[in-house]
């Protein structure tokens, strides 16, 4: 019997692990200043082998849990495919050590601390991040914006205290923002505006999920689920089976069951989750335009080919008129809608910023 994973608009907060190489090149001091270093994989929060081979491997990063399912592939045993799980995980928590806008020691806060107008030299691995994250941004015309960082800033302490930022604080959060005004090449980045902030939430467990399965897959295993709560991957479906059963939460109680192979589905959105601030509801997805949380709440069901994709389409879903969303979805290739809702009757009181989720079950 194949495990059924629940889409819910929850996800648990964990203590990220200590660092450790996912086995990518190392990045020299000229790029970014980056360098790999080896250590031991992180400790996993559980470690299950199952009568049928499947093996399952929990760990903490980026802020939550990841779920590693595997079954063994051709000619490996169970401590082969443990041990490809474990270097799943630490894969994870390498790349939040580059994407991390918090850590101090990431390139990317590295980044964000540097003046305008200065070419800051980033590493290959950060490289490949910042770009794919500005084509989404010009694939949703900026309804996904990596460069956010000073309005996310605003709306947590908004959040926080419950009160509405300032006309001219929200001003200049904005100049402080905006995709186009961030250029990504030949191993240097740079910021146009004074006070940008690059952050890469959006798409960034997606992102990481994605580097998962590639490691998996280097290792010689086919069929796997990958669940970081709020964004999964599937590859080849587990024995006997046509796929992994994703459970999707479609609103008003109702539930849609998905059997996912070689692709990826994610899941974000406040419609379960609303914070009230001066009398109005507020989502924790921002709008690019505005600067402020969302006023409707909405939940997004993404599948896409790559978990990055996913994410960063379910967090652009958020933001887009809903015809205009489902039209860019129906033009790109191996991606659907499972699921897109609204509801404005809830709202939480305090500062909690969680995207929707999914828990095995």
């Amino acid at each position: 019997m194949i495990p059924q994973v629940r889409m819910s608009s929850f996800f648990r907060l964990a203590v990220v692990s200590a660092c450790c190489s996912c086995l990518l090149a190392a990045a020299g001091t000229s790029r970014g200043q980056e360098r790999e270093t080896a250590s031991a994989p992180p400790e996993p929060l559980s470690c299950v082998h199952a009568p049928d081979g499947r093996v399952t491997v929990r760990g903490t990063a980026m802020g939550t849990v990841f779920t590693v399912r595997a079954y063994p592939g051709h000619g490996m045993d169970a401590a082969q495919t443990e041990k490809a799980c474990m270097e799943s995980l630490a894969c994870a928590v390498r790349w939040e050590k580059v994407m991390s806008a918090m850590d101090a020691g990431s390139g990317l806060a590295r980044l964000n601390a540097a003046e305008n107008g200065v070419s800051v030299p980033v590493s290959p691995e950060l490289e490949k991040a910042l770009l794919l994250a500005l084509d989404y941004a010009r694939l949703t015309k900026g309804a996904f914006d990596p460069t956010l960082g000073p309005c996310i800033r605003l709306w947590k302490k908004s959040r926080r205290h419950g009160v509405l930022p300032s006309g001219g604080e929200l001003e200049r959060a904005l100049r402080a923002s905006g995709w186009e005004k961030l250029y990504v090449g030949k191993g240097a980045a740079v910021k146009t505006v004074p006070g940008m902030r690059v952050d890469l939430g959006g798409m960034g467990k997606g992102f990481a999920v994605d580097r998962m399965a590639e490691i998996l897959r280097k290792r010689g295993i086919r069929s796997f689920f990958i669940d970081s709560t709020s964004d999964v991957m599937a590859g080849a479906p587990p024995p006997g089976e046509r796929g992994w059963r994703v459970l999707v939460d479609e609103g008003n109680g109702k539930n849609t069951v998905l059997l996912l192979s070689h692709a990826a589905v994610s899941t974000s959105g406040s419609a379960r989750q609303m914070a009230k601030i001066g009398g109005a509801e507020y989502s924790h997805v921002l709008d690019p335009r505005t600067g402020l949380g969302m006023t409707e709440g909405r939940q997004v069901s993404v599948q896409a080919p790559s978990a990055a994709l996913a994410d960063a389409l379910a967090t652009a879903g958020n933001v887009m008129r809903e015809e205009d969303f489902r039209s860019l979805a129906a033009r790109l290739p191996g991606v659907s809608v499972p699921a897109f809702f609204r509801s404005s009757s809830r709202f939480a009181e305090g500062t909690q910023e969680q995207d929707g989720a999914r828990r095995p079950r």
